[in-house]
């Protein structure tokens, strides 16, 4: 992966999930979720395309999958089981934009 797509990745976590990681902590992430890095290495960019990534972060910190269907209505809650798993790791937590 290059800087620039890691850069990308960072931005696109943070965007989904409020989750805020060091490239050094991305690092330690994929190395413990092979999911997650394939995921990324196979991400094309797009906010769109967020899905794979999206249910690897989750399944990494929670050993939960990503909420879709008819669960995406207790999406703000699982957000929330989310950041705090992610914080209890030590990783910064902020705001998700609307």
């Amino acid at each position: 992966m290059t800087e620039d797509h890691v850069i990308h990745a960072l931005s696109l976590i943070q965007a989904i999930s409020g989750i805020k990681l060091s490239t050094e902590q991305l690092a330690q992430l994929t190395s413990e979720s092979r999911a997650l890095g394939n995921a990324i290495a196979h991400w094309h960019g797009e906010r769109s395309e967020a899905g794979p990534i999206a249910q690897a972060l989750s399944q990494a910190l929670l050993k939960q999958p990503w909420p879709t269907g008819t669960a995406v209505e207790k999406q703000g809650e699982f957000i929330g089981r989310l950041q705090a798993a992610a914080d209890e790791r030590g990783y910064d937590v902020v705001p998700i934009a609307d």
